[in-house]
């Protein structure tokens, strides 16, 4: 079994999404994803035959994973661990900001986790997966890491911002909160309009919902996510966003 990163995300208010947008839109946008994953994750293939990222799509859930020890050969770099997980994670902001300015813009909520896996086709496995499968259904709006938390956090010591990664207290069914790094969808854009056009983006797709507690939890998470990522860069966020932040309630 490989031993690396895992990242299982999916889209929230994906049930329902027929409502939002034309169902044809949203599978050529689904496709599009897809399409626009594999074509990056050959494309690294191609650079850095080291790096063999995995991916796989089922309806709105992306699975990839990336492991940096394999079986027959060395480590890549000095610490493979936090490395596959910074890859990893770089993927997964690259996919947000994608999905964000499609046809069909979905904002995504998952998990992180590091350990053994195995991908082929359609189907993944192994202790990394469990856990990630678990944690990524107990996120309220954001992307963590339950087990790469501690991996990374050494890594990230002498650079905090060297990455797409922020901190950020992700809340949890239940109430609780976990204090971990998450990914970043704002690190991908190009200027400060791109910016908020992103974050304006993804806030939109809980509007249709907003009237269901649940959406509206997630939405008033999500605000409070992107308000940390802007925070993490020294960026300034749009005025109405401030005022949005003001309004939701603590968690």
């Amino acid at each position: 079994m490989k031993q690396g990163a895992v990242a299982i995300i999916d889209a929230l208010g994906f049930r329902g999404v027929w409502q939002r947008h034309d169902p044809a839109t949203v599978l050529t946008c689904m496709a599009d994803l897809k399409a626009r994953l594999d074509e990056d994750v050959e494309q690294i293939r191609r650079q850095q035959p080291v790096m063999q990222f995995e991916s796989a799509f089922l309806s709105d859930t992306i699975a990839v994973a990336l492991s940096l020890r394999p079986a027959d050969g060395p480590a890549y770099g000095p610490d493979p661990e936090a490395l596959s997980i910074v890859y990893v994670t770089d993927i997964l902001a690259r996919v947000v900001a994608w999905s964000a300015r499609s046809r069909a813009p979905l904002a995504y909520r998952g998990a992180v986790t590091y350990g053994g896996y195995e991908l082929r086709s359609n189907f993944i496995l192994g202790p990394a997966v469990d856990e990630a499968a678990r944690a990524h259904d107990a996120a309220q709006g954001a992307l963590m890491m339950p087990s790469a938390r501690e991996i990374v956090a050494d890594w990230l010591r002498n650079q905090p911002t060297n990455t797409h990664l922020v901190r950020f207290d992700v809340p949890l069914k239940g109430g609780d909160v976990f204090h971990s790094y998450t990914v970043s969808p704002l690190v991908q854009a190009v200027d400060e309009q791109d910016v908020h056009e992103i974050t304006h983006r993804l806030l939109c797709t809980f509007e249709a919902n907003r009237n269901s507690v649940d959406v509206a939890v997630k939405s008033d998470n999500t605000l409070k996510h992107l308000i940390a990522c802007y925070a993490s860069r020294d960026w300034k966020p749009p005025a109405g966003l401030l005022h949005l932040a003001r309004r939701a309630p603590a968690t």
